[in-house]
């Protein structure tokens, strides 16, 4: 997932998952970088569908969608598998030498 590519991209996921919907203002508060740039990294991940904004009053609320992070997980663990799959067919190999 390209969004996830950065890791303030990242950071603000996780804080964003681990609490009740917030707003770029909240998050702004919590990472060391500019109101401006939370919001630019915000709409990155609203547009690759990880986060989802409701409206409230003047505000945004984010949060997170689960799906597509569900999708890449799935993607992972595969790759995941064909690596042990690979490293316990090289170790049998070693053991043979």
């Amino acid at each position: 997932m390209w969004a996830l590519s950065d890791p303030v991209r990242v950071d603000i996921v996780d804080r964003v998952a681990a609490g009740s919907a917030v707003t770029v203002t909240q998050l702004a508060a919590e990472l060391p970088i500019t109101r401006q740039a939370v919001a630019r990294h915000t709409r990155t991940l609203e547009e690759a569908g990880v986060l989802v904004a409701a409206q409230d009053g003047r505000e945004r609320r984010y949060r997170v969608d689960m799906a597509p992070l569900d999708g890449a997980s799935r993607w992972l663990a595969q790759r995941a598998r064909g690596w042990e799959d690979a490293l316990t067919r090289l170790a049998a190999y070693v053991e043979e030498r």
